[in-house]
């Protein structure tokens, strides 16, 4: 009944995929040692946390809500298996740790938003800021350093010419593309994001997908803090300060426009926003751009598929309908 509203795979995302290409060839072509495979493995290695939060931001996104508040529970994590690192608990009950505070975090979003009915926005800046203070008080002011998790070789190995990380962000993903287009669940994040009223009357619990899409981005969250531990063995005080941001840029140009737009998406096109800008990011460095233009070229892009989005929205809203078609 609700296979109407999976989008095809060949709409936005592909716009994402020509954009991550276009900008390989002209990086290769322009910015010295940009093809050497160091520097492709150094770009993999900085995004894969973004990678894999995004997938939940892009879940939240086609529900027409938003999560500021993942870079926090990031955070959170870190700190708290940073700690149980040092105290030499068992790896199993570090992960478990991890995804159990995740999912905590996760829920309360969930509701907060869905039980409550308090704007995602406000909902997400508010347990962000709390989550900020918690990571605070946590670290008293220092840092965690030092750190040698046994999960550690995960952000360094490769399988032959490819790194883990590339595999691992690759598997993640293939997992909730499946679930996204082949699930019960999938197709009612995209039929509340197309329709909540519809979905509504049509007989879908919109409170609990709405909870269960927050639950699983808390949980990813929490995942990627245990990667954040590995790759940096660190955890610092303003850790996760931009993932938010970074997210919804990258789901953003992956083809989720404004709220009410109509647009689609998948983690296809989130995939291909992520490395987009993690390629901007990395071209901008070597060439010794300021990096406020990394962030001016950011933005500009966002407002320009946001506005696409809503151009296209206004000219289906406008369309007239044939009688007899």
């Amino acid at each position: 009944m609700f296979k109407k509203y999976i989008p095809h795979p060949c709409r936005r995302e592909y716009f994402a995929i020509i954009l991550l290409i276009a900008e390989i060839v002209l990086f290769s072509i322009f910015v010295p040692n940009f093809t050497n495979p160091l520097n492709f493995f150094r770009v993999i290695q900085n995004n894969t946390e973004v990678a894999i939060i995004s997938i939940g931001m892009t879940m939240v996104m086609l529900l027409g809500g938003i999560d500021l508040s993942v870079g926090a529970v990031m955070g959170v994590v870190s700190v708290v298996a940073g700690n149980m690192i040092e105290r030499n608990i068992g790896t199993v009950w570090v992960v478990l740790a991890a995804i159990v505070i995740g999912l905590l975090v996760g829920s309360i979003n969930g509701a907060i938003i869905s039980k409550l009915h308090i704007p995602d926005m406000l909902a997400t800046l508010a347990t962000g800021n709390i989550w900020k203070a918690v990571i605070f008080g946590l670290l008293g002011g220092t840092w965690l350093t030092s750190l040698k998790p046994s999960f550690r070789g995960i952000t360094t190995s490769l399988i032959g010419p490819i790194p883990v990380l590339l595999i691992l962000v690759l598997i993640v993903y293939a997992v909730f593309y499946y679930v996204f287009m082949h699930t019960r669940f999938g197709r009612y994040i995209y039929a509340i994001g197309c329709n909540e009223s519809a979905a509504k009357l049509s007989g879908i619990n919109v409170s609990n997908v709405r909870m269960k899409a927050y639950c699983i981005t808390g949980a990813l969250a929490g995942l990627t803090g245990l990667l954040y531990i590995a790759r940096m063995g660190s955890v610092e005080m303003s850790i996760g300060g931009t993932t938010a941001i970074q997210c919804i840029a990258a789901v953003t140009i992956g083809g989720i426009g404004a709220k009410g737009s109509g647009a689609r998406g998948s983690v296809i096109g989130t995939l291909a926003g992520v490395f987009f800008i993690g390629f901007l990011r990395n071209g901008i460095v070597i060439m010794g751009i300021p990096s406020l233009l990394e962030n001016f070229f950011i933005g500009l892009l966002m407002i320009i598929c946001v506005l696409v989005d809503s151009i296209n929205a206004m000219r289906r809203a406008n369309k007239p309908v044939v009688k007899g078609a």
